[in-house]
């Protein structure tokens, strides 16, 4: 199903006149503007293509990254008119620097730079960079954690080696479900499918490094893709400084990258594949993370740094440590602090006719990077719009929680997924952030039953809420869409006054 538009300017052209208003913000938007590239409206690629242009002219040293982004694209058996268009505008502009950096991408093309060990960390084989215990690469420190340990593995990057390892992408990692049989199945279980670390074999005979932490911890075996993605990517390196964590959407690594001397702690997501139409859905996770990218100039939305699609769909985006499935009921203060952040994240992602379509606990997260652990950390938004597309290659109630799910994911005669259901997840929601609890619980039939016939829950029935939060509530979580907010916007005025009359 595609969601239909939301109310507001289209975000693809807002998007791209925002870098005409500010040239200097392009650097940052670039992965988005060449995403855009392959955008189906073509009104966006030339968009694309001219803002690409204009970032050029005004930032002389994105002509490096830009050649390899784009020599990526006009490589393909029938690279756009787009894409051509802004290369050879790049290359008209700085020819020495394109020809240097074509030149290196050939040389790279002949030998394939081979890796190492080399004190705790991989290197190139024909060059090397200090390791871990050589300089001082930083530590992500979350709160209430100790030291990071284990054994980190370092990917670098140069700036003149280019490994372009172009890896098959046969082979399923996840249970692929048609989309239809989402509608049935009472044996699906409606627990949240929370995101875990893999564990080591408890069997297995190892080594262990000077941490303790055994070397063939396979938790700690970092995929085989990674030094090729970094090759491909804006990083000059990542070291990897946990073992991956298995996400609803990725396998997940917490890892510090390098850019310019700038340090950025990073997730790391390699989505998963599914077992048929591995490159069309290769090519929807691009467009949606393009699209993610435009959007994540909010202070609620998760940044997106870097994302692309070989060897596997990945994306590097701002590392959260945490997400809202793992925090108990919060105070009624902080509640209202998130469900107002919250609200005003999501109507930045209508207005830019962006849908998130997946808003559940386990998408709400926080960075953690705090050192008052009593601190009031801002809730952000987190794997912005791609259940639009996970949904029709995995089964949806193992991406989506059953309790916080709209009534449109249960019935199609509810409607398509728009932004009335993102309406709908963030008043589930607010619901969770005032009582602790979801809306609904059971089994996966019981869920279902009682969203498609019974009221909305009100949260007054098991807490002492803020008057006025009820209404809130009900409306938000209507069955019917014509019965929820019309705008996100106003549900955000609603929680506004009730944050005034609470405080007075």
């Amino acid at each position: 199903m595609t969601e239909d538009a939301a109310p507001g300017r289209d975000e693809p052209i807002a998007s791209l006149l925002a870098v005409f208003d500010d040239p200097a913000s392009g650097r940052r938007r670039l992965p988005g503007l060449v995403g855009k590239l392959d955008a189906e409206d073509e009104s966006v690629r030339v968009g694309a293509a001219w803002a690409i242009c204009h970032v050029a002219a005004h930032l002389p040293d994105t002509a490096a990254y830009l050649t390899r982004r784009l020599a990526d694209r006009i490589d393909d058996e029938e690279p756009s008119l787009e894409a051509e268009l802004a290369f050879d505008y790049v290359a008209a502009r700085y020819p020495d620097a394109v020809a240097e950096e074509l030149a290196a991408m050939e040389t790279e093309a002949e030998s394939r730079p081979r890796y190492w060990p080399v004190e705790g960390s991989l290197a190139r084989a024909n060059y090397h960079r200090p390791a871990v215990g050589e300089r001082d690469v930083g530590r992500t420190r979350l709160a209430g954690e100790g030291n990071s340990s284990g054994p980190q593995r370092v990917y670098t990057h140069d700036g003149s080696s280019h490994d372009r390892l172009r890896r098959g992408t046969d082979g399923a990692t996840d249970d692929a479900m048609d989309e239809d049989e989402a509608d049935g199945g009472d044996n699906v279980s409606s627990d949240s499918p929370d995101a875990k670390s893999d564990s080591p074999d408890a069997g297995s005979a190892s080594a262990n490094d000077s941490d303790g932490q055994t070397v063939d911890d396979p938790g700690w075996q970092p995929a085989d893709e990674i030094p090729s993605i970094v090759a491909d990517s804006r990083f000059d390196q990542l070291t990897v400084l946990a073992k991956r964590r298995r996400g609803r959407y990725a396998d997940v690594y917490r890892t510090l990258g390098v850019v310019d001397g700038e340090q950025l702690p990073v997730g790391l997501s390699l989505y998963h594949r599914p077992s048929q139409g591995v490159d069309a859905f290769a090519a929807a996770i691009d467009e949606r993370l393009a699209r993610w990218a435009g959007v994540d100039d909010h202070d609620n939305v998760v940044a997106v740094y870097d994302w692309g699609r070989d060897p596997r769909p990945w994306a590097a985006t701002e590392y959260m440590g945490f997400s809202l499935a793992d925090r108990d009921r919060l105070d009624c203060s902080e509640a209202l602090f998130n469900a107002r952040g919250l609200a005003a994240a999501v109507t930045h992602l209508h207005e830019n006719g962006v849908v998130h379509g997946g808003i559940d606990p386990g998408n709400v997260v926080y960075s953690g990077n705090v050192i008052d652990e009593d601190e009031v950390q801002p809730p952000l938004l987190d794997d912005v719009g791609l259940l639009h597309v996970v949904r029709n290659y995995f089964d949806p109630t193992s991406r989506l929680d059953p309790r916080y799910a709209a009534p449109e994911y249960f019935d199609r005669g509810f409607g398509r997924i728009d932004h009335a259901t993102d309406v709908y997840h963030l008043g589930a929601l607010v619901y969770l952030l005032f009582t602790g609890d979801p809306p609904y619980d059971g089994e996966y039939g019981r869920i279902r039953d009682r969203v498609l016939s019974d009221p909305p829950p009100r949260p007054s029935d098991v807490a002492d809420v803020p008057e006025g939060l009820d209404d809130v509530v009900t409306k938000a979580m209507a069955r019917q869409k014509l019965q929820r907010y019309e705008a996100v916007t106003h549900m955000e005025q609603e929680l506004r006054r009730i944050e005034t009359e609470d405080e007075a």
